[in-house]
C-alpha cells in the first residue's frame, strides 16, 4: 500500500496518542506558515500551522508502532527528520527567514 501524499491527508485523519506529539516553536522575528505532515505505518496527518514570533504549538503523530516521519514544508523548502516510538526526535531548523525547531 502507498503512504497518502501530502495533499491527500486531513485534519480528520490526526488521532491523538498520550505521549505521542511533536512540538513547533518559531524561533523567529517574524510570523510564519507552513504545512507539518506527520507519517507513520501507513497512516498520515497534514496540518497548517502558523506561529507567532516565540509561539509554541503541538500536534499528533499517526497511531502505529513504527518510525514517525515529520515533514515541514515551506514556500521553497521541505525539511524532515524521523524518530522511533519512546525517543526524542532529533531536532531541526528550517530556515527561510526565521527557526523552526521541532522536538518532543
Amino acid at each position: 500500500m502507498q503512504p497518502a501524499s501530502a495533499d491527500d491527508l486531513t485534519r480528520s485523519d490526526a488521532v491523538t496518542v498520550p505521549g505521542e506529539r511533536v512540538s513547533f516553536r518559531n524561533d523567529g522575528s517574524t510570523a510564519v506558515a507552513f504545512r507539518v505532515v506527520r507519517r507513520r505505518d501507513d497512516a498520515g496527518q497534514c496540518d497548517r500551522i502558523e506561529l507567532a514570533p516565540d509561539e509554541t504549538t503541538t500536534l499528533p503523530v499517526p497511531r502505529g508502532t513504527g518510525a514517525v516521519t515529520v515533514e515541514v514544508h515551506g514556500p521553497e523548502t521541505t525539511a524532515t527528520t524521523a524518530f522511533r516510538p519512546g525517543r526524542r526526535p532529533p531536532l531541526f531548523a528550517y530556515r527561510d527567514g526565521t527557526t523552526l525547531v521541532v522536538r518532543d
